[in-house]
Order: C-alpha cells, then structure tokens, then sequence
C-alpha cells in the first residue's frame, strides 16, 4: 500500500520505536538458538557426546545442502501465503516453538552407542536447520514489506545487526560458565538446560516481532500467477541478487569457520580458556558497534565501496594477529579492529536483500520477498556448514583427539583460524565489487511509483 498526498507524491510512513525494535528482536531470537549451533555444537559433538569430528564433517555438510535446498521453495510458499497477520508474520509465531523445541532436543544426545548417537545427531541438526529456515525466511522477507525508504532500510539493517550481536554475545560469552553452573559437573545436564532456556527466550522475542512489526508493501500473493519455474528464473536473471547470495554465502563461510575454531584455537594455541568467552562475544560486541554506525556511515559511502574498504581493513588486521599470540593485549587490540571493520561489511547484507526485491519489481514487475530473502537463509545454512563441517574436517585429517593435541593438530587450527578467513574476505571482496545498485534505488522507486499510477 503506498501513501501519497494531493500532488500525487509518495510520502512514506515512517516506522515508529517499537516497530523498529520490535524487528530487531528477530535476529536476536535467531541468534539466541542458532549462534548455539554455530558456536558450540562441534565441541558438543566431540567432546560431550564422544561423536567423532571426521564423521561430523561429513554430517554437516549433508545435512545443511539438504535443507538448503528447500530454502527457494519455501520463499516461495512465503510469496503464496495469504492470511489475516500477512505474508510473513504468521510463520515468526507459529514456526518458533517447534524451532525452539527442537534446538533443545539438538544439545540432548542420548547414549545409545556409536551408530545411534549419528543418526540421533543427523536428525535433529538437520530438521532443526529445516525450521530456522521456515522462520527465518519470512523474517528476513519482512524488511522490503515494512518499508520502501533506502536510509529507513539501512536503520533496520543496523538495528538486525545489533539484535543478532545481542542474542551472540548472551551466547558466546555465558555458555561456557552457564553450563558449568547448571550442569554441576553433568556436562550433557548441563548442556540440555542452557538450550532450554535460550530456546524459551528465542519464542518470547520472536512473539514480540510478530506483534510490533506490520506489513506495508507486500503484493498479495502475487506467485500464484507465476509458476515456481518462472519465479526461479527471475531469481537467477536478478543480478545484485546474484551479488549478494555470492558475498553472503563468503560472509558465513568464514563466520561459521571462525566459530567453530575459535574454541580450539583459545585451547590449544593460546592455551587460555577463559578467551573463549572473550574472543566469541567480541565478534557480536563489534558487530553491534558497527550497526549504530551503519546507516551514516553506508549513506557516505554507498555499500560497493563501503564495504570494500571494511573488508580491506579487517583482512589487513586479521592477518596482522598471527604475529601477536605472545602478547593476548596487542592481539586483542588486532582482532578488535578485525573484527569490528568485518562485522560493518555484515551490516549492509540484509538492506542489500531489500534492495533487490526493490530491482525485480522494477525490472520484473513483481516482488517476490520470500523467494529473494531466501538466500540470506541458504547462504547462512550452506555458508555454516561449509564453515563446521571444513574445521572438523580439518581437525580429522590432521588427527585431532580431546585428550591428546599433536602439532599436525595445532598447525591446522592455525591454519583455519588465520588463513581461511583472510581468504575469505578477498572473495567478498571480489564479490561486493559487482554491486550496482548504489545511487539507483530513488530512480527505481520513482519508476515504480509511476506505473503503478497509469
């Protein structure tokens, strides 16, 4: 619905305090249950409920790019969906408490042998993966239905960041301890309550979106006219889509790698635990940072060269650490730098999402909200899991054992910590290179505008 005065000019609503932290509670539900998953599932597995880190590899993987592969489909369920609460909003509330069910059920392996602990794993990952695409899909739909306004867009983007930097650093920094408090020297106890509370808290803050955020722009069910063919090959002839599915898939492959290593890396390198609930919660405390500086600091510059520069600083630093592992203050100061120019280049992710169903209606004639955010699921899933599942595999390979760290081990932690990540961020730099929608969003809105007027 657009709103426009006498002279037949749109003039937007703007969005209210509520509303707006009402959408970035989302990311923080999210994150409450899958920054679990991402940062502490692995060392779960091996070191909790005995799985063994080279099966482990394999199971990530083929459990992320089987459910990812559902991500397309169901955007376009999204697209179709047509009910009193809207496109989206109906799936935060009545998806959340299977999701949540079930990300307690993930930290709750039984012992039932070798053979029965895998597929009791696989199981559970993979349909907990399968829920937080059916929640989290509609939820990153959302932001192109609440508003058309570029710099209200990047506001929101900044506000999701801050949500998902809240929910990662409870996570990150209060596990560890939480578990040890409420386990009592019962790790798998301990482990099953944390879940349970995070899983209750993701509900209640998943509620709270539903009820604050409202549907604006949302086209009714407009795929039903269009075959989930044709919708997929507008899809793949929506170029800044195709941008911004590489750079986020890039952006979790190096996120999910430097989650699951960094507990091994603080272990067996720095040899100083308590860093684990330092050097985690740091990567969401910048993230955070960089989302209250997001939307002036992106209207400067534009997202293709925003973020090249972001990207150039936090490589520089983070292959500037290795050289510091003796001296934890100058290697903090590094990753503090590292990490906060990084986590502004996540910032900018989602708006660029919103951008993008703002070009396929320009150039297609239809939105299509669901099937395009599909992407920022399939590239956080595919993009984790290649993430997990390359650290397992590389602790295997290099023949890594809980009770005994060899330096065949050591050297390939280091390497998956220092070296994959700088890789990385020069492959999302190439990828943020082709991005050609800064300064085109004002003139595509104009040209809609005057359409929809004829």
């Amino acid at each position: 619905m657009d709103i426009t005065g006498k002279a037949g000019v749109r003039t937007d609503p703007r969005l209210g305090l509520r509303e707006k932290l009402g959408y970035g509670a989302g990311d923080l539900a999210s994150n409450l249950s899958w920054n679990l998953v991402g940062g502490f599932l692995l060392y779960y597995y091996t070191d909790v409920a005995a799985i063994s880190a080279g099966v482990l590899g394999t199971m990530f993987l083929i459990a992320r790019l089987l459910d990812a592969i559902v991500d397309p489909f169901i955007g376009i369920l999204v697209d179709r969906t047509r009910t009193r609460w809207g496109k989206a909003r109906p799936y935060l509330v009545f998806v959340s408490v299977p999701f949540g069910i079930l990300g307690v059920l993930t930290f709750t392996v039984p012992d039932v042998g070798d053979t029965g602990k895998i597929i009791y794993a696989f199981l559970t990952y993979l349909t907990l993966g399968l829920l937080f695409s059916l929640v989290n899909v509609p939820y990153s739909s959302l932001l192109p239905m609440m508003t058309r306004d570029s710099h209200e867009r990047m506001q929101m983007g900044g506000l999701r960041a801050v949500g998902s930097s809240i929910g990662t650093i409870i996570v990150t920094a209060t596990t560890t301890p939480f578990v040890a408090l409420l386990g009592g020297g019962d790790a798998q106890f301990g482990w099953t309550v944390a879940a349970l509370i995070y899983s209750a808290l993701s509900v209640g803050f998943f509620a709270f979106t539903f009820a604050a955020c409202k549907e604006r722009y949302a086209l009714p069910a407009e795929s039903e006219s269009m075959s989930p063919r044709a919708a997929v090959r507008t899809l793949l002839g929506n170029r800044p889509w195709k941008v911004t599915f590489a750079y986020g898939v890039l952006n979790f492959v190096r996120l999910g790698t430097v989650l699951a290593v960094t507990v091994y890396f603080a272990l067996e390198v720095l040899h100083k635990p308590w860093a684990i609930s330092v050097l985690l919660p740091m990567v969401s405390g910048m993230m955070l940072l960089a989302g209250l500086v997001a939307a002036p600091y992106y209207r400067r510059f534009g997202k293709r060269r925003g973020n090249l520069q972001a990207l150039l600083v936090g490589g520089l630093a983070w292959s500037s650490m290795i050289f510091f592992e003796a001296s934890f203050p100058l290697f903090l100061a590094f990753y503090t730098v590292a990490t906060l120019a990084i986590g502004l280049s996540m910032t900018s992710m989602f708006t660029m999402t919103a951008d993008c169903v703002e070009y396929q209606q320009w150039r297609y004639g239809t939105r299509n909200e669901g099937l395009l955010s599909s992407g920022i699921s399939f590239a956080t899933k595919v993009g984790s899991a290649l993430g997990s599942a390359g650290v397992a595999y590389g602790l295997g390979l290099a023949g890594y054992a809980p009770d005994h760290v060899g330096d065949s081990a050591l050297t390939a932690i280091r390497v998956l910590f220092y070296g994959a990540p700088v890789l990385l961020i020069a492959l999302q730099a190439w990828a943020i290179a082709y991005w050609d929608l800064d300064g085109e969003h004002e003139r595509m809105a104009a040209e809609i505008d005057r359409r929809e007027n004829d």
